[in-house]
């Protein structure tokens, strides 16, 4: 009886202390929830993973406020593959994955779109000078759009394709291996409808 009980705690405490290690900061890579209930596929780092098939919708249009305070649209983008990457400047991940981001918005079929949530337009100014990332900034000081996908933590990465089709988000660091999987896994989706 008293081992039965002792397997019990031991097995308890090692659930307690894995869920614990599972929680994060506002400082790591989070999980976030797919847009509403919406199932959404992500893709491992790993090149040789499976996806499984994707069933992807058009994704509304939603106003952009750029650095200077000029508004723009999602739609404003038509024709390229679009990565809205939601991120902020004291998040360490969102830092390393920005010249990621810089390389692959010079591609002629990528944009990137970078909203910085929850800090002012100073702040996000500064650090993109700072550093001369050349892809497209945006405001989401009070958290709106973020809220609105679901995000809940940084960075987290929205997937659409060529005509606002979305396909994947994507929570935490972006890895170079793992853009080429999400891009390969939509133009599989995109040629099997053909």
């Amino acid at each position: 009886m008293k081992s039965k009980f002792l397997a019990i705690m031991v097995l308890t405490l090692l659930l307690v202390f894995t869920l614990a290690g599972c929680q994060s900061t506002a400082d790591d890579a989070s999980v976030t929830q797919p847009i509403e209930t919406t199932e959404v596929n992500s893709v491992s780092s790993s090149e040789d993973s499976t996806t499984e098939a994707l069933e992807p919708y058009i994704m509304e249009d939603f106003k952009l406020t750029a650095l200077d305070g000029t508004e723009t649209s999602l739609y404003a983008y038509e024709g390229k593959m679009i990565v809205v990457n939601f991120w902020a400047t004291w998040c360490k991940y969102c830092i390393q994955e920005m010249p990621l981001l810089d390389e692959l918005n010079k591609r002629d079929d990528v944009v990137v779109l970078a909203i910085s949530v929850g800090e002012d337009e100073k702040t996000v100014k500064d650090y993109i000078d700072k550093y001369g990332y050349e892809f497209d900034v945006f405001l989401d000081e009070e958290g709106t759009l973020a809220s609105k996908f679901g995000v809940t933590g940084f960075p987290t990465s929205l997937f659409l394709g060529k005509d606002f089709e979305y396909f994947y988000s994507f929570p935490g660091m972006l890895e170079e291996n793992t853009i080429e999987g999400i891009f390969n896994a939509i133009d599989e989706v995109l040629q099997n409808r053909q």
